[in-house]
């Protein structure tokens, strides 16, 4: 998870690693909370930088009362598919197949 870097009480800014497709956005809402205490949610302007980069910037607008439903929450409670992954996502630039860097989940 990246950093959350708090400006005051309520207000949050984050650099982030964002592979989507953004077509010719360069902002968009998006919606994220913490999975850690104290739990709290968001629904944060990001904004696109180069190189599959954003800025976000954020108020706390709420919180989970516990971590399952924080957990329960971030994953919207449904099993994920593979088509989750693939849809919108472009994958990170590689040299290699996936066979030959087995090893290396620091992708």
């Amino acid at each position: 998870m990246p950093k959350v870097h708090n400006i005051g009480k309520q207000h949050f800014v984050q650099y982030i690693e964002f592979p989507v497709k953004w077509e010719n956005k360069v902002v968009v809402r998006g919606w994220t909370q913490e999975i850690d205490f104290p739990f709290r949610i968001a629904k944060p302007l990001i904004v696109r930088l180069p190189n599959h980069k954003a800025l976000v910037f954020g108020k706390w607008t709420g919180k989970q009362p516990d971590e399952e439903t924080a957990l329960n929450a971030a994953i919207e409670g449904r099993v994920l598919q593979d088509e989750d992954f693939q849809e919108g996502w472009t994958p990170a630039p590689t040299d290699k197949t996936p066979e030959e860097d087995f090893g290396n989940w620091n992708y």
